[in-house]
């Protein structure tokens, strides 16, 4: 054991002795109800308090704080009783990534005219990512511009239709129709579908043009932030990386006024598009006659961090073998340049503490038919890369996973009156928490910000693109308070402390709240647990259409 390992299992002993509230030992009485077990709300703050505390570092993806993070986790389902269900019968999905850094200088973008070139600046006009397969880049080739760049049989789309787009790179517009602004919506235009269907379509490069819709959220700001750090894809045992393709040589995001210099380069007027846009139209794809070369270096190193897993056995004997799936993501952001600790206290401290808390609550009650697998998944902040590797890798067969059920970020600061289930409207698991809620006195609600796209934004969306109907739980916007309006603090939190140093154990959470999210939990699993019949994909649903096997 190496001494780096040696301070880590001390560390770990450390949070183990100094956290007895939060592991006490499982409760004996097997047939106590859903509501005579008390769900004590000082383990809610205990776990809460712990995982988003300065000593975590922010529980970044790849670091020794988040083992001890993992390890905190781990401990607590074996206090409960539950059985270990990661790789090799451990409590632990080992997850190998390439953290991959760009070389700032290395970084070109040049347009070739007939008689000059010229170049656009870095970070003021564009932005690119690092590759995490090759180290060196190099791509010149001729431009063709595909409108949003949608290819979509559901929706009757394909912006490739008439383009020949074969060695070429492709011009993508950012965002998506106003006519898509729903979950599918979000889904198609997504940036990673947009660049898989490019590289399907035979093009070499990408370079993603931002739209005056877009600059309305600080898109480009947005991205450019992200794609300063440092870029981590899963690498599979057979050598397949994550939403990184060996034939796509160059990915790049412009401004609105690289764009229109792009454009008027080629003879064009990017307004123009625009304008049709405006009026609701979808803007037709063309050649655009130019070329331009994009140049990149990047670094790699390999990094390995873990999913956490833990089952509790269901009591029938048939149905035992299938799984109903909780997910909660563990990462966070770390720490800044400045030295800043991103706590992620309510994102997702909140949800891995109420993970816990409802698994202690399956390893002490009557257990259900089926079995309840739990997993605190790691590089969500990364885009889902934990959960998108469970899914694809499941440490138990893929088509014995019946339903997951996703906690993240729950805003638990006031008393909620409603549960929002981000993807409920796609699958039958709607119904069953409409059941579940009634006893607790709460009402299904539907999505309040579809314009957010939260369905495709948190790790229930790895399952789904695999074929399994999921949601991500939420306490709704209706508040028992009357003098508190959910919709106005959940803004505040976006506004001051999402993804900021601010989102810590300070802030006013109401972990009464967080302890009757554990029981809508609880219940909602219990239901899907017990059922005769697997949730199953609604009719009208083109999630069910696309992805169901």
């Amino acid at each position: 054991m190496t001494a780096s390992n040696n301070r880590l299992l001390g560390l770990i002993c450390l949070i183990l002795t100094a956290t007895p509230v939060a592991i006490s030992q499982p409760l004996s009485d097997k047939n106590h109800t859903l509501h005579t077990i008390p769900i004590e709300e000082a383990q809610l703050r205990a776990h809460l308090t712990f995982l988003s505390s300065d000593n975590l570092k922010g529980r970044d993806t790849g670091t020794a704080e988040y083992e001890i993070a993992a390890n905190y986790v781990a401990s607590h389902f074996e206090q409960f009783g539950m059985r270990p269900a990661g790789d090799n019968s451990s409590w632990f999905q080992s997850v190998p990534f390439i953290r991959s850094k760009l070389n700032p200088g290395s970084v070109q973008f040049t347009i070739h005219e007939e008689n000059e070139q010229s170049h656009l600046t870095y970070q003021d006009d564009f932005f690119m990512l690092p590759s995490a397969i090759s180290q060196q880049d190099n791509v010149r080739g001729e431009l063709v511009f595909v409108g949003y760049g949608i290819v979509s049989k559901e929706l009757h789309l394909d912006d490739y239709a008439g383009l020949n787009v074969q060695d070429k790179i492709v011009v993508i517009l950012g965002g998506r129709p106003a006519a898509l602004a729903n979950d599918f919506g979000a889904h198609v235009s997504s940036i990673g579908e947009k660049v898989r269907l490019a590289v399907r379509q035979g093009a070499k490069g990408v370079i993603f043009v931002d739209t005056p819709a877009e600059q309305k959220t600080n898109t480009y700001q947005r991205y450019r932030l992200f794609a300063s750090k440092p870029l981590l894809r899963w690498k599979s045992q057979s050598g397949i990386v994550s939403e990184d393709y060996p034939e796509l040589k160059g990915l790049a995001y412009i401004t609105v006024d690289a764009g229109r210099k792009l454009f008027k380069s080629a003879g064009h007027i990017l307004d123009d598009t625009f304008e049709t846009m405006a009026r609701g139209h979808i803007p037709a794809g063309f050649d655009l006659g130019i070329e331009v070369s994009l140049k990149r270096k990047s670094s790699h190193e390999k990094v390995t961090s873990s999913n956490v897993v833990g089952l509790v056995e269901g009591s029938d004997p048939t149905l035992m073998n299938e799984y109903i799936v909780f997910t909660s993501h563990l990462d966070h952001l770390g720490v800044d340049a400045d030295g800043a600790v991103y706590n992620g206290a309510l994102d997702n401290a909140a949800g891995i503490a109420i993970m816990l808390e409802t698994a202690r609550r399956f390893s002490n009650l009557a257990k259900p038919k089926r079995s309840i697998l739990f997993v605190a998944v790691t590089a969500e902040e990364a885009g889902l890369l934990g959960s998108d590797y469970f899914a694809r890798f499941p440490t138990v067969p893929l088509q014995s996973m019946v339903a997951n059920l996703n906690i993240d970020m729950p805003l638990i600061m006031y008393p909620f009156a409603d549960i929002v289930a981000f993807g409920g409207q796609h699958s039958t698991i709607s119904d069953s928490l409409e059941a579940a809620l009634e006893p607790l006195g709460l009402k299904l609600s539907p999505d309040p910000m579809p314009e957010l796209s939260l369905f495709t934004r948190s790790d229930h969306y790895s399952f789904v693109k695999m074929g399994l109907p999921s949601v991500h739980l939420s306490p709704g916007f209706a508040s028992r308070d009357p003098s508190i309006n959910g919709h106005d603090l959940f803004g505040m939190f976006l506004k001051r402390h999402y993804h900021q140093p601010t989102d810590e154990a300070s802030l006013p959470i109401d972990y009464s709240a967080g302890a009757n999210f554990v029981k809508v939990a609880f219940s909602i699993g219990t239901i899907l647990g017990n059922s005769p019949s697997r949730p199953r994909w609604r009719t009208d649903s083109n999630f069910g259409r696309l992805f169901s096997k």
